[in-house]
């Protein structure tokens, strides 16, 4: 899929579309409260501009109205192959000819070097959560060997996975590190004692000095993959390691900007907005779990031209900036490279008579700083490589910063001044 979508990318979300508004009782409803008819929509600004989106608490809404599956489902109860549940809960029927995102993971172990007869630890979930199963699927059918680990055990998964000489890991990257911990208090040398050779990490934020921490404490390639229970697997890391490739090859993703709801330009930031395409148990049309990507715009040196994303945050506490859309998450990236930091607040106003906006970043210091004039340069300099915008500084003790400005929520992490 190209973004901003072509028209040829758009005649399966027709396809699609057409097969949903014939069975789901909830999208028929929809649609006519809106006045819409497939035939009406003859490009994709059509769809954008005519087809409400659809948030996950309505999901949820329906699913409690009219228990257990709701009126998304297309098909009888006795057509479903299983049934996930997420939190909520959830529920997430599936045809049995779905198959779950296993192509587009597929996909993504193979940009990680995967091979057959590869051992696969998957530590996500089995329990009620779809993630641990999507990926166990994935990895048999790449031809691995797969320990289906789970979370918890930690003695008992680092003596499965070194008998078995476990190659892959996939989870948590914080679950891994306690694995290395684990391991530690074992007695065993994690780097030899342990075969992990890649690894495949996702369900929460990969920070660059965790990446290199477990590449030290383990010689692993790490490989950043993101997406969510609702949608499935959303786009993964190749060798590069600069951005993760969009790989839904099952979804018509859209990428708008959080404040205006238009197409989000090349190197912007855009929030996700995503329709399954192909006959699905309970279809998702226009579904905005909330998340936001920066889109990054050159093409990648591994010569993969599908469109590379970075995951920001969540839509909620996005601001716009000197012209750009700042999100916190992507500043504690960058604090997260420096020791001396803990939380923080971006205080921002319009100074009167000033043609520009000011941003303020109060930096909550843990540790004693020597050149506190040196570290803010080197700060500034940080933050305006990776946010984009230029940042005055104010170190801080931290404890003078809210609790409630840290992650992953970062209520309190942005003052925005210039309407009070």
């Amino acid at each position: 899929m190209h973004w901003p979508p072509t028209q040829r990318d758009f005649e399966p979300l027709r396809e699609t579309l057409a097969w949903v508004l014939e069975r789901s009782p909830f999208y028929q409803r929809s649609f006519s409260a809106a006045g819409i008819r497939i035939g009406d929509l003859a490009s994709y600004d059509d769809f954008r501009r005519r087809v409400p989106r659809l948030a996950k608490a309505e999901l949820v809404a329906d699913q409690r109205a009219h228990p257990p599956f709701g009126e998304f489902v297309t098909v009888p109860r006795n057509r479903f192959g299983s049934v996930h549940t997420s939190p909520g809960p959830i529920f997430i029927p599936r045809l049995a000819e779905e198959r779950g995102g296993t192509p587009v993971l597929k996909e993504a172990i193979k940009a990680m070097g995967v091979r057959p007869g590869d051992v696969a630890h998957v530590t996500l979930s089995y329990h009620i959560m779809p993630g641990g199963l999507r990926l166990h699927r994935a990895f048999e059918e790449a031809g691995c060997l797969v320990i289906n680990g789970g979370t918890g055990n930690s003695q008992l998964q680092i003596e499965v996975a070194r008998a078995w000489r476990a190659t892959v890991y996939a989870g948590t990257p914080s679950f891994l590190a306690n694995l290395a911990d684990t391991a530690k208090q074992m007695g065993l040398d994690p780097r030899k004692d342990l075969s992990y050779r890649v690894g495949f990490s996702t369900a929460e934020a990969l920070t660059p000095p965790l990446r290199r921490e477990l590449h030290d404490t383990l010689g692993i390639e790490l490989f950043d993959h993101c997406g969510e229970a609702q949608i499935g697997p959303l786009a993964g890391e190749c060798k590069v390691h600069e951005g993760m490739h969009l790989h839904a090859a099952d979804l018509f993703c859209e990428f708008l900007d959080p404040e205006s709801g238009a197409p989000a330009d090349l190197g912007g930031i855009g929030e996700i907005v995503a329709t399954q395409l192909g006959p699905r148990a309970l279809p998702l049309v226009r579904y905005a779990p909330g998340d936001a990507f920066r889109l990054l715009k050159e093409p990648c040196p591994c010569g993969d031209e599908s469109l590379r994303i970075v995951f920001v945050g969540q839509v909620g506490v996005i601001r716009k900036i000197k012209g750009v859309l700042v999100h916190p998450a992507q500043v504690h990236k960058v604090m997260s490279e420096f020791p001396e930091l803990g939380r923080f607040q971006i205080i921002v106003d319009h100074p009167e008579g000033q043609r520009y906006d000011r941003a303020v970043l109060r930096a909550g210091t843990v540790q004693p700083i020597a050149d506190a004039d040196a570290f803010k340069q080197r700060l500034a300099a940080r933050l305006k490589a990776q946010v984009l915008i230029q940042m005055d500084i104010d170190l801080v003790a931290e404890v003078d910063v809210p609790e409630a400005a840290a992650g992953p929520r970062f209520t309190e992490a942005m003052v925005d001044r210039r309407h009070s």
